[in-house]
Order: structure tokens, then C-alpha cells, then sequence
């Protein structure tokens, strides 16, 4: 037999051994089963958007004169999105979560003389079932990304809405065992930036 063809037999033992080995990996058991975690989140993106107050600061808005003595909102604050998260680990690889997240939100009102009439405020809780891979799986270490989707539902005023929402994290790390902390950068409506955190498994 050639060095060739002993090349090749080698490289298609690996491949037909490569699902096999894949199987036993995703399959082998994780060392704890549950987890609880509580976060801070970035950016409330969604949140930012809906509240923002674009006309404030666009020349072609006009107002009406029976406006001119209305009382208006001054800059919406958020306090950022608190989360607290339930997931089941699957294998050591895979975990399925759902998570939620809720943002207040407030502004001060004034009358047409500056002076402060009330304060408005809102609140937005976001639920997103999401499914986490680990790209690195140790004991007190672990590299992931996660994709989620779901809705959030909001009340400012009296007033109701609810939209679909997702969220994207190509990047995340735990570091401790039975107690440990977690960071992750992601993008999508429910956030923008970073989250940072405690979790606890059992």
C-alpha cells in the first residue's frame, strides 16, 4: 500500500469516526442540570426606540398654537434592563433558557413655564425563550453564544403594546462553578451592549 492510499484510509477513518465522536459529545451528561441567573442589561433598544422623542429636536416640526400652553415630558430616563433568567442544560454543550426582562421608565413633566407639573412613567417587561451553544465547556469556564426570540409588552400612561422581539449573543462567559459570574455582548431589540451578572447551579 502506498503512502497515498494510507493517507487517504486515514483521513476517511477520521470523517466516519467524526459523528460518532460528535454524538458523544453533545451527548455527555453536564455536571449540574439547572440554572438560576439575575443580570443588568445595556442599551434598552426597543424601549429607546418607542420613547424617543424625535420631534423635539427636528426643524420641519410644527406646533400648533393650542399647544404652545400644553405641559410637556422632559428627556426619557430608563433604569436598564434587570433580568432574571430559568435554564435547563441539556447535554454539556446545549442549554435551553427562558428569560425576562423588565425596564422602568420615567420623565419629568413640566408646564409651558418650566415648571415641574408631574412625572410620567412607564414600565416594559420582555420574555424570550433562548437557545444557548457553548463553544468552550469546563468546569469554572465557559465560552458560548445564544439566539433567542420572543415578545415584550409595555404600559406607559395607561396606554398597552406588546411587539415580538429577539436577541442576539455571539459571545458570552461564565467563570465560577456551583456560584459564578457571567458577561455577554449581544445586539437586538431587547438590548444593545453588554450584560453582566450572578448565576447559581444545582
Amino acid at each position: 500500500m502506498t503512502l497515498y492510499m494510507k493517507r487517504t484510509v486515514f483521513i476517511l477513518t477520521l470523517l466516519m469516526l467524526l459523528p460518532t465522536f460528535m454524538s458523544a459529545q453533545q451527548k455527555e451528561e453536564p455536571l449540574y442540570r439547572h440554572e438560576w441567573r439575575f443580570g443588568i442589561s445595556g442599551i434598552p433598544a426597543i424601549d429607546a426606540l418607542i420613547h424617543g422623542r424625535y420631534h423635539d429636536h427636528d426643524p420641519y416640526y410644527k406646533m400648533d398654537i393650542d399647544q404652545v400652553y400644553e405641559d410637556y415630558g422632559g428627556p426619557r430616563r430608563m433604569l436598564g434592563l434587570l433580568s432574571a433568567e430559568y435554564s435547563i442544560n441539556r447535554s454539556k454543550r446545549f442549554t435551553f433558557a427562558v428569560g425576562g426582562y423588565v425596564n422602568y421608565i420615567w420623565n419629568r413633566v413640566n408646564d409651558y413655564a418650566g415648571r415641574r407639573t408631574g412625572t410620567e412613567i412607564g414600565l416594559s417587561l420582555h420574555v424570550i425563550p433562548t437557545a444557548r451553544y457553548k463553544y468552550v465547556s469546563k468546569p469554572a469556564f465557559s465560552a458560548y453564544g445564544s439566539i433567542g426570540l420572543g415578545a415584550m409588552i409595555g404600559c406607559e400612561d395607561g396606554e398597552f403594546f406588546a411587539l415580538p422581539t429577539f436577541q442576539i449573543i455571539p459571545i458570552g462567559i461564565t467563570f465560577g462553578r456551583k456560584v459564578y459570574g457571567f458577561a455577554e455582548y449581544g445586539a437586538g431589540f431587547t438590548y444593545l451592549g453588554g450584560s453582566v451578572g450572578i448565576g447559581y447551579r444545582f
